[in-house]
């Protein structure tokens, strides 16, 4: 496995540390004790805390699209038309991922530092809920992959793994894709 620089595995720790006790955890003391290195070693990447929470969600949003790209055969979403996006997505979102995701995509609507990591994102892999002339059909694949992915961290009764399967399988056929092998995202 290859050795992560120091900054990759401090910002690792930051979401270890907001997963387990919420952004307001997140100090230079906490992260200098889960990290093993200096806080003045943690100010040279991260000058200030706000830039490390800016730092904590460009990762998680560069991490989302990488298995965005993973997930559509390693294309970037400029190569693909809204079809393949779509299958990304729904791919994606119809997992159950862990709080830590979820999290930071609530904390990124607190200030907008934090959310223009995620809107980048956002613009090249999903329909824009916006537009007026958004096709009504991607709009309802969007909506109900995410509704999907947020399921099980805000319900007390939990998707089963066949139910989650065929829900994605039924998101496929809004748009009439055909449900393929590698669509197949759980194992009971």
């Amino acid at each position: 496995m290859p050795r992560l620089n120091k900054k990759t595995a401090a910002l690792e720790a930051a979401l270890d540390i907001i997963a387990a006790e919420d952004v307001s955890g997140l100090t230079y003391d906490s992260l200098a004790h889960a990290t093993g290195m200096s806080k003045s070693g943690l100010i040279y990447h991260f000058p200030t805390r706000h830039d490390l929470l800016v730092d904590c969600h460009r990762f998680c949003a560069a991490r989302w699209e990488a298995e965005l790209e993973r997930l559509a055969g390693g294309h970037s979403a400029s190569e693909l038309g809204w079809a393949e996006r779509s299958r990304a997505l729904v791919l994606s979102m119809g997992k159950n991922d862990p709080l830590i995701k979820l999290l930071m995509c609530v904390h990124s609507q607190t200030h907008p530092d934090f959310s223009a990591q995620w809107a980048e994102v956002d613009a090249r892999w999903m329909v824009d809920p916006s537009a007026t002339e958004t096709d009504e059909d991607d709009l309802l694949v969007m909506l109900l992959s995410t509704g999907l992915w947020v399921h099980d961290h805000l319900n007390q009764r939990k998707l089963s793994p066949a139910n989650r399967q065929r829900m994605v399988d039924r998101l496929f056929r809004v748009k009439g894709q055909k449900v393929c092998p590698e669509s197949r995202i759980f194992t009971d």
